[in-house]
């Protein structure tokens, strides 16, 4: 609470929350209003993102001993937003000039809620075209229930949609919504469609039938029959560990996760990593 150079904020966290602040506040309503000023995802961001990597990671606690464990201390003001009602504030302050704006904003997951929701908190009309029948994006579609539970997930959108946000879901882009339609009927247009296609190896025999991308099986939920099978994963990232452990919970007899480093190595969080193994998932390394 009393740290002078701040990393977790100015360094470690990509939103630039005010971690310290937000800490010392002992009144959660007021954590929240704290939290709201540079994020309206805080019991989403708690739960998933990698502070490890991040604020957690850049904490000068850390240096000789345990840092401060800023997820769980997000998670628990966002939970408590979620459980006491604690709605997300206007700006009071209006630039004349953005009075009576319309925005579009392509794209219900993360990067379009929280667009939206800025823009709507100074007051602007924004409405969100969705190609879902609901939104959230990979946080609806892509990441595993046993990470982030859905209902965390439709409260907090619904947090940002109660700023005053129109919604249309089913709405594909080059389909039945169109950019040139867009431009006339509104002042800006928001793109983000997200980037959920799985990159290719470049390796022969990744085409052949039984190989699948993980971002579209988590996705899409496609998934084949893994009944008494032994599936192998390839990489080493959080997507990697999000499908390995989906599949054992689908029946599969071994789950292998095969990357090409040490362990120290892999992108994904320690402790994904650690449930992993604790869940019976192999692992094979360089």
């Amino acid at each position: 609470m009393n740290c002078k150079t701040k990393p977790c904020s100015i360094n470690g966290c990509p939103l630039n929350n005010d971690i310290p602040m937000m800490i010392h506040e002992n009144d959660m309503k007021k954590a929240f209003e704290i939290l709201s000023n540079t994020t309206v995802l805080p019991a989403i961001c708690g739960r998933i993102c990698p502070h490890e990597k991040q604020c957690q990671g850049a904490c000068i606690r850390g240096i000789k001993g345990m840092p401060v464990q800023i997820g769980k201390i997000e998670k628990m003001i966002g939970d408590s937003s979620i459980k006491n009602g604690y709605c997300i504030e206007k700006n009071k302050l209006l630039d004349e000039k953005l009075k009576n704006k319309k925005v579009a904003v392509v794209g219900g997951g993360p990067a379009g809620l929280t667009c939206a929701a800025f823009l709507a908190k100074n007051n602007l009309k924004v409405t969100i075209f969705e190609k879902h029948n609901c939104l959230g994006g990979i946080l609806s579609y892509g990441i595993p229930e046993f990470r982030l539970p859905s209902d965390i997930t439709q409260k907090t959108i619904k947090k940002i949609i109660d700023l005053g946000i129109e919604v249309q879901t089913n709405k594909i882009l080059g389909k039945n919504i169109f950019i040139k339609e867009l431009q006339e009927k509104f002042d800006a247009v928001f793109i983000s469609i997200g980037a959920n296609v799985s990159t290719k190896m470049g390796i022969d025999g990744e085409n052949l039938q039984g190989v699948f991308g993980g971002n579209e099986l988590l996705e899409n939920r496609n998934h084949p029959d893994y009944r008494n099978k032994k599936v192998a994963i390839i990489g080493g990232g959080n997507v990697a560990i999000d499908c390995a452990r989906t599949i054992k919970r689908m029946g599969a007899k071994d789950v292998t996760i095969i990357y090409r480093r040490e362990k120290e190595q892999m992108p994904a969080e320690t402790k994904e990593i650690e449930a992993a193994e604790n869940e019976g998932i192999i692992f094979l390394f360089k």
